[in-house]
């Protein structure tokens, strides 16, 4: 009986660290920039956690820092719009310091 308690606790911990497949990973920080020479009106939608993640106005040759969901390989998922345009980009499979261009 203890041969067993001891070696379903092993199994235990063996899996423990393992993560579920279906779930989420550890958050990613990305940057977003703006390269332009005007102001642009952004929101930052984390598609993994569905959030916005920022709604902000960046300066022109400037940039803002997001905290967003990964999955699979800690791979993220978000679109970027242009509020004031409607243009957006979504960048699916993004990894951990990614530099993404706002619309």
């Amino acid at each position: 009986m203890h041969l067993r308690v001891a070696l379903l606790g092993l199994l235990l911990l063996t899996i423990a660290p393992m993560p579920h497949a279906g779930g989420l990973g550890q958050p990613i920080t990305i940057r977003i920039v703006n390269p332009g020479f005007d102001e642009r009106m952004v929101e930052v939608v984390d598609n993994i956690c569905r959030q916005v993640v920022i709604s902000a106005t960046l300066a022109a040759e400037s940039s803002v820092r997001a905290h967003v969901c990964t999955r699979g390989m800690n791979k993220g998922d978000v679109t970027i719009r242009n509020t004031l345009t409607g243009a957006q980009q979504r960048h699916a499979d993004i990894i951990d310091d990614a530099l993404l261009t706002a619309p």
